[in-house]
């Protein structure tokens, strides 16, 4: 799932997410080609734990963020 980071942004996060999933793809493929597929799940598995890993040391947003709309104007969006 790809979070809302902006509403204006919405279109080009997805587009990087969409991106980055095929270099991921790509990437675990090469490694798949050149190991047999026992090692390849593990792989797959020690990626899926660095991940989790690095996702631990993330904030989740509090309170409130601000967005500036086209005309200009802030529009203070709670966060809860």
């Amino acid at each position: 799932m790809v979070p809302l980071v902006k509403r204006r942004m919405t279109g080009q996060v997805a587009g990087m997410a969409g991106a980055y999933g095929n270099v991921g793809a790509v990437t675990f493929l090469t490694v798949f080609s050149f190991v047999s597929p026992q090692i390849f799940f593990l792989v797959i598995a020690g990626a899926a734990i660095v991940c989790l890993v690095a996702v631990q040391f993330l904030d989740e947003p509090e309170g409130h963020t601000a967005e500036v709309m086209e005309d200009g104007s802030v529009q203070m969006i709670e966060v809860s």
